[in-house]
């Protein structure tokens, strides 16, 4: 018999952690990897595993990401009837008028989509994680259980564990007990370094999920939460099972671990991003048999110019990018892309050097720039001589600044989009770098 799934993707999070970056959009549309957003790992695990009903729901700073889908996912006039990707804004659908109060809550006042598309599985996942998953596996493990619902579950280190919902289950994956966000967070069972972790994406049967989001309604002491009220909720049913994302198989991944991250603060969205530049990445963004898809524009290749050992300054002028990823539209003209990820459309000008950087889409750079460490948000243009990561008064009176490594005391600067870009607000003009 076949099975039909109906997703629902939350993608409403404000992304207070990652500000700069979500100040004018929803951490869901902030840009990764190049190329593509947040939301497009999700989306694409979904394609691929088959499933092509899906609603994402937005809620803060949409616009952007409403646009993506809309212009980037259309997949429904062109593939018939049940494929569709459709964003599905907050609108205040309970009698007082609100927005949403909790994930749960989320659901519930879309819940006239679950009735109407009458599926037999719900498939509620979050939005702003970086991972492949092939999420008919975990359908397959559902079912098999004859669970009511299954959560995505995934070791984290200790130190970590009080960010997420912690989970304990049985030698049958059974969850004993659930608790969100914990100060204490209980170790795996022989395992004192990790624990293990709620994903924060769920399997639940359709007409049990209704029963579900129904009562939670209308219990006054409830903050109408899957981590923090459904899912603890469940654990007394005995029909609440966790499903191991180790176990997940995706065709043509040759590592021995699953690829999981929360790029939810800037450390670990720059350090999610830093790892595609790997020879193999964990992330394989090459992978033909598990594609991520995305908005393509239409731009022109890459460009590297200029091959002079002295240009017009009496100082070398080479094109190059060493160790980096650099995407279509990209002109490195003269200068130096090391350690670094350029999304499309960036355009280095001459005797400038990039070092350990994220430039976003139309970033310009200006001759004689120097920059390490950097996050630059789109449309941003430097001016020349700028010179950003190399003194952190510096930086904080200019830009935002966070802590970076802290064995070594580096730091991590991040430039908003849309800044104003005059000298006296980005940078001084500099003299000219003595180039050795």
């Amino acid at each position: 018999m076949r099975i039909s799934v109906l997703a629902m993707v939350l993608a409403g999070g404000e992304g207070k952690r990652l500000f700069p970056l979500t100040d004018q959009r929803a951490k869901p549309a902030v840009p990764f990897g190049g190329k593509y957003r947040i939301i497009d790992f999700v989306l694409s695990n979904f394609v691929n595993s088959g499933i092509t009903s899906v609603f994402v729901l937005t809620q803060f700073k949409s616009q952007s990401l409403m646009e993506h889908i809309i212009n980037g996912w259309n997949i429904s006039s062109t593939h018939g009837k049940g494929r569709f990707i459709i964003p599905v804004p907050a609108q205040m659908q309970t009698q007082d008028r609100r927005w949403y109060s909790g994930t749960a809550d989320a659901i519930y006042q879309n819940i006239h989509l679950i009735e109407d598309f009458n599926p037999d599985i719900v498939a509620i996942f979050g939005g702003d994680h970086i991972y492949r998953m092939d999420i008919s596996q975990m359908i397959d493990f559902h079912i098999k259980k004859g669970a009511l619902a299954t959560v995505a579950a995934i070791p984290v280190p200790m130190h970590e564990a009080n960010q997420f919902g912690i989970i304990q289950a049985d030698n049958d994956w059974r969850i004993m007990d659930f608790h969100e966000k914990p100060e204490n967070p209980v170790p795996v069972p022989g395992d004192p370094t990790n624990a293990l972790a709620s994903m924060g994406n769920y399997i639940f049967n359709s007409k049990e999920i209704l029963s579900l989001l129904r009562k939670d309604c209308t219990l006054t002491d409830s903050s109408h939460d899957f981590g923090k009220d459904i899912i603890p909720s469940l654990v007394d049913s005995k029909r609440l099972f966790a499903y191991n994302f180790h176990w997940n198989k995706i065709p043509g991944h040759h590592h021995r671990s699953s690829y999981w991250r929360d790029v939810g603060n800037l450390k670990a969205f720059y350090e999610a991003n830093m790892d595609l530049r790997s020879g193999e990445p964990e992330l394989d963004l090459y992978n033909k048999q598990w594609p991520i898809y995305n908005y393509h524009f239409g731009l022109p290749p890459a460009k590297f110019v200029h091959n002079e050992e002295v240009g017009r300054d009496g100082l070398p002028r080479i094109g190059k990018a060493v160790n980096s990823l650099v995407c279509d539209g990209c002109i490195i003209s003269g200068s130096t892309v090391t350690n670094s990820v350029l999304f499309n459309s960036v355009h280095v000008h001459s005797y400038s050097t990039i070092q350990n950087s994220i430039l976003l889409n139309d970033v310009e750079i200006r001759e004689h720039c120097r920059l390490r460490n950097v996050i630059i948000d789109k449309h941003v243009d430097l001016p020349e001589g700028t010179v950003i990561g190399y003194n952190r008064k510096e930086d904080e009176e200019k830009y935002y600044v966070v802590d970076l490594y802290e064995h070594d005391g580096s730091w991590l600067t991040v430039i908003p989009k849309n800044r104003d870009n005059t000298e006296r607000q980005l940078a001084k003009v500099l003299e000219p770098i003595e180039y050795k």
